[in-house]
């Protein structure tokens, strides 16, 4: 593979020579961290984090020119590189895009990871997580939403939260965007294919399609099947929350952001437990800045748990075991969910390669036409199965196809990749403080494969997935098992529970945390936010982010995050004023 300071070398030169505006950063939303005037404004709203979430609301509330917005981001503009889809494959994580999370030792997963811990990305410059995760659009199952109506969160069902879909989504893909009911044009977040496809993944169509598995539209009717991904793609590159929501309002005079400044406490009134403002640190320096109306986090499921808990909001006996004055007793950071994954290789009869290379003339393609190779993640197909493939239930397994490039073990055959994880896992796990100061990363515990479900349904999957690989579409190819991914497991490559059930211990994050900050009635003593998303018992604050999710969604959830905080911006503007 093509290092990351060669990439990023030509493709500077060629974006000089071919799209010089990709390199313009006034085309960036203005940082206004060295502003002092900005920092003795009291503002209508604060808002931290530029994720996600943060950026919709940002742009939604900011329409209103009699309020006054200052969105809080610990990290720097998007560039040149985090645009290009490639990059994603490159290499964003564990850079300066990112906070460079680990997961704290973990029992029954992460075992090809460092000493048993996963590597926990969250996007650490402004579009967030969106900004360097895999571009992937996925809503999730309607069933998904019904089960948050259904633990008391009147508003939240599917038909309630569609509208929000649409008003969020730009469709691009011309098939896709004639169905109205389901997709809409008019959004600021395009979604589109990548601009290449592999020929070989036609062969795995058919394969999926002799298993039993229609194409469809997994963001339609029915989310069952097999499909091209839907991803957040603009003209070829990458669209963040920051790209669809932010640059296009930079000259916005009532927005203020502040990058490359870190939220470190919430203020409360002293007579009541009422938010009214916070204290940031930026350029070295520790600063105070006060709310008129809300304080709204949208830091995501690891940093907004965080922020609460440093300021009093959290766990009792956590808090007094750290000193910390107990503002609420609220159980934040106890139900972290996440999506565990595990990567599957197959070697292939075929020297065709493609995806990861990333010749010079890949990168002129991408930088001269945006197309080619450096326009996708390698993620080629994406599946949705459950058993008898019933329309109308929802997912056990996801299934992503992606990169065929050199086999781990014959440099001179090719393989495919199947990305595979539980839909709906049950193991639940936490977050928390290790001490009271801001400056230090949280214990994240995902607890992964700790219940015996997740486990009974990977292998159920692989199972299948199996199946799906043996089928006559892919015997040109004689797809073998890679289980030199796993020697220790396949010991004499043999196949079978007990070597899977090994295999299995090298499962890995989706990097989908949720949860933290569960929605749900406060006669529900698992939940932290009503289903307006305000904190139980704390006046003026707000949770905006997938911390809320009272379950994870069937896929992918920067898109369903994307949505809460669309809704969430109505339920604020609805609160406070009239709409815009």
């Amino acid at each position: 593979m093509i290092s990351k300071s060669l990439f990023i070398q030509i493709l500077t030169t060629m974006l000089t020579k071919y799209d010089p505006n990709q390199l313009d950063i006034s085309q960036k939303p203005l940082d206004s961290s060295a502003c002092s005037e900005c920092k003795a404004v009291k503002y209508d709203f604060i808002i931290v984090g530029a994720g996600s979430a943060g950026s919709v609301l940002a742009n939604r509330l900011s329409k209103n020119p009699e309020w006054n917005i200052l969105l809080i981001e610990a990290g720097q503009s998007e560039d040149f590189y985090t645009d290009a889809p490639g990059a994603f494959n490159i290499g964003l994580f564990n850079t300066k895009y990112d906070w460079n999370y680990t997961t704290v030792e973990q029992q029954f997963a992460c075992q090809a990871e460092n000493g048993g811990k996963c590597g926990y990305p969250r996007g650490y410059v402004m579009g967030g997580t969106s900004t360097i995760n895999a571009m992937m659009y996925v809503r999730g199952n309607a069933k998904d939403f019904d089960e948050w109506e259904a633990l008391g969160n009147p508003g939240w069902s599917y038909k309630d939260v569609l509208p929000y879909f649409r008003k969020l989504e730009n469709m691009v893909i011309p098939e896709l965007a004639k169905d109205e009911h389901y997709h809409s044009t008019k959004g600021p977040l395009s979604v589109d294919h990548a601009r290449f496809y592999p020929p070989l993944m036609d062969d795995v169509y058919k394969a999926a399609e002799n298993y039993g598995l229609k194409y469809v539209d997994y963001n339609g009717a029915s989310q069952i099947g097999i499909s091209r991904p839907q991803m957040t793609l603009k003209d070829g590159t990458r669209c963040s929350s920051s790209k669809a929501y932010l640059d296009p309002i930079r000259n916005r005079k009532n927005l203020v952001i502040f990058q490359n400044t870190v939220a470190t406490k919430i203020l409360f009134d002293s007579d009541t437990k009422k938010a009214v403002g916070l204290s940031y640190f930026s350029n070295g320096k520790e600063y105070t800045t006060f709310a008129k109306k809300e304080v709204i986090l949208s830091a995501g499921s690891i940093n907004s748990p965080k922020l609460l808990l440093i300021s009093g909001i959290g766990p009792k006996k956590h808090l007094e075991e750290l000193k910390i004055p107990v503002r609420k007793n609220l159980p934040v950071g106890e139900n972290l969910v996440d999506h565990p994954g595990i990567d599957l290789a197959f070697i292939l009869n075929s020297t065709e390669t493609c995806c990861f290379t990333y010749t010079e003339n890949d990168i002129e393609e991408y930088a001269r036409n945006k197309t080619g190779p450096v326009t996708s993640n390698g993620v080629h197909a994406i599946a949705f199965l459950n058993e008898n493939n019933r329309p109308e239930n929802q997912p056990i397994v996801q299934i992503q196809i992606l990169r065929m490039n050199e086999s781990y073990s014959n440099p001179n055959l090719a393989h495919i990749d199947a990305l595979m994880f539980v839909s709906k896992p049950k193991s639940i796990g936490s977050v928390r403080l290790v001490d009271n100061n801001w400056r230090t990363a949280p214990l994240i515990d995902p607890k992964f494969l700790s219940h015996e479900d997740d486990v009974k349904n990977f292998l159920w999957g692989i199972g299948e997935l199996f199946k799906i690989i043996k089928s006559p579409a892919l015997a040109k190819f004689s797809p073998k098992f890679e289980t030199s991914m796993a020697a220790d497991c396949f010991k004499n490559n043999h196949i079978d529970e007990t070597s899977l059930r090994c295999f299995l211990k090298n499962t890995g994050s989706l990097y989908h945390p949720v949860g933290t900050a569960k929605m749900g009635p406060c006669i529900d003593n698992s939940t932290v936010v009503d289903s307006t998303l305000k904190v139980h018992g704390i006046s003026n604050l707000r949770v905006v982010d997938a911390s809320v999710m009272p379950k994870i969604t069937s896929g992918n959830t920067n898109a369903p995050t994307i949505m809460i905080a669309e809704k969430a911006a109505d339920l604020i503007i609805n609160q406070w004023g009239p709409k815009q």
